[in-house]
């Protein structure tokens, strides 16, 4: 696994050879003709190993955007991505998809699982996919994600036989399967009830400060943002200077 790496508030902008992910100008637009919106506007932005990183701002603003840009799933107009020090914004399909399955981890709002397979079969998907441990190794590694999750005992269970937190702790779980070195969120306790929302957010740290991933998290929930290492606040496609997100709401954490 990965050593323990403090996280500074506002750590000094590295060198991108030395970043695990970062950007330099990335620019977007969607849309085209009299519709063409544009969303990023030379967003810089660096990731730093062992630290939680939250991402805010109204809607539209280009988080979700931003974060699709980095996780290699869209290409910028303009501008540059790396990861693990490589140059990928626009380098090609088969070099950006291996640098995925290597470095990159992802959990969305809805948790995407299969529900035809086991919680078990689900974490092993990613491994899978990436070729490089036999099964009883896959199998033996997906079992030390759900137990780290606190779902060991029901690896067995179809992915439609788990509450919603639980499908979203074993999403949690797949997203390290290949052990990535950052894990990109978007809306990740956006589905979830107040108190399925901190336990998911504390996992995501635990494992950000245990394990030294980087975490990169685009939320609408000021509470959870709040608790971040960093907070980024972004408005009109580019990122505002580092501020505590706005007041959260007066009802507290676990309320029901």
């Amino acid at each position: 696994m990965f050593g323990k790496t403090p996280c500074a508030d506002k750590p000094p902008r590295p060198a991108v050879e030395n970043s695990v992910l970062a950007c330099r100008g990335l620019v977007r637009f969607l849309g085209r003709d009299e519709n063409r919106t544009h969303v990023l506007k030379g967003v810089d932005f660096d990731a730093t190993a062992g630290c939680t990183h939250a991402i805010v701002g109204p809607s539209g603003c280009g988080k979700s955007s931003l974060l699709y840009l980095l996780g290699l799933l869209d290409r910028p107009d303009s501008g540059e991505v790396f990861v693990a020090g490589k140059s990928l914004g626009q380098a090609g399909d088969d070099d950006r998809t291996k640098a995925r399955n290597a470095n990159l981890g992802f959990v969305f709002q809805f948790h995407f699982l299969l529900p035809e397979f086991t919680a078990l079969e689900n974490v092993m998907m990613p491994m899978r996919k990436r070729g490089r441990l036999g099964e009883s190794e896959m199998a033996g590694r997906a079992v030390s994600l759900l137990d780290a999750v606190g779902l060991a005992e029901k690896a067995g269970r179809l992915a439609t036989h788990l509450s919603g937190g639980e499908q979203q702790r074993v999403a949690i779980a797949r997203a390290l399967a290949n052990e990535p070195p950052v894990l990109l969120a978007d809306e990740p306790t956006g589905n979830l009830d107040a108190r399925n929302s901190v336990i998911a957010f504390d996992l995501l740290s635990s494992l950000a400060h245990e394990r030294g991933i980087a975490v990169v998290m685009v939320t609408h929930n000021n509470d959870l943002a709040s608790r971040c290492d960093r907070v980024l606040r972004m408005l009109d496609g580019r990122f505002l200077d580092e501020n505590p997100p706005p007041a959260p709401a007066t009802q507290p954490m676990g309320a029901a």
